[in-house]
C-alpha cells in the first residue's frame, strides 16, 4: 500500500463512501443561503424603518415651515399688530370740532373693509353733529395692548386706553377708563383695522 492508498482509506468509511473534509460544504450552502435571506429582509426592514421616519420628520419640516400655525411667534409680526391696534384706536378716539374733517379722515385710513364704511356712516350721521353743536373735545391715550391671536393676514389686539372728553357745558375733564378689542386684517403688507369691540 503507498503512501497515496493510506491517505485515500483516512478519507473513506467502511463502504467507500469519504468522510470528513469531503463532508462539510454539503450542509454550508444551505445554511449560507438562510442567513443571507434573514440578513437582507432585516436590512430591508431597517431601510424601510428609516425611510418612514425620515418622511416623517420632512413632512413634519414642510408642514411647520409651509402652514404656519395659529399663532405665529414672529415678535416683528407682533409689535407691528400691536403698533397698528393702538394707533388705530387713538385715531379713531381722538377728535375736536376745528380739526374734525382730518381727523376722520385719519382714521378711516387706518381701517378696512365693513368697519370703514359703518364708521364712515357713523361719524358723518352722529359724531359729527354732537361735536360741532356740542363743542365736544376727545383725546385717547393707549395704557397698554396685548396681542390674543395672529395669523398671516388676521390679527386680535386688546388695549386698554384712557379717553379724555370735555365739551362747552361741560369744560372740566371727564376721564374714562376703557378696554376693547380691536380686530386686524392685513392689507397691502398693512394691518389695519376691520372692527374695534368694547370689552
Amino acid at each position: 500500500m503507498t503512501v497515496n492508498e493510506t491517505a485515500e482509506l483516512a478519507v473513506t468509511d467502511g463502504t467507500g463512501t469519504q468522510v470528513g473534509a469531503a463532508d462539510e460544504p454539503t450542509a454550508a450552502p444551505g445554511l449560507a443561503a438562510r442567513t443571507t435571506a434573514a440578513l437582507i429582509a432585516r436590512w430591508q426592514i431597517l431601510a424601510l424603518a428609516a425611510l418612514l421616519s425620515s418622511a416623517t420628520v420632512l413632512a413634519g419640516v414642510l408642514y411647520a415651515t409651509a402652514h404656519r400655525p395659529d399663532r405665529q411667534s414672529d415678535a416683528a409680526a407682533a409689535q407691528s399688530a400691536i403698533d397698528a391696534a393702538s394707533s388705530g384706536t387713538v385715531a379713531l378716539l381722538s377728535y375736536a370740532p376745528e380739526t374734525l374733517d382730518r381727523d376722520m379722515d385719519r382714521a378711516r385710513a387706518l381701517m378696512t373693509g365693513g368697519f370703514s364704511t359703518y364708521y364712515g356712516k357713523f361719524t358723518t350721521d352722529v359724531v359729527a353733529p354732537a361735536v360741532r353743536t356740542k363743542g365736544i373735545k376727545a383725546s385717547a391715550q393707549v395704557l397698554n395692548a396685548a396681542l390674543m391671536e395672529i395669523r398671516s393676514n388676521e390679527a386680535k389686539v386688546l388695549v386698554f386706553l384712557n379717553q379724555e372728553t370735555v365739551s362747552r357745558d361741560r369744560p372740566e375733564p371727564a376721564l374714562t377708563a376703557s378696554s376693547v378689542v380691536v380686530s386686524l386684517t392685513k392689507t397691502n403688507n398693512e394691518w389695519l383695522v376691520s372692527a374695534l369691540d368694547p370689552v
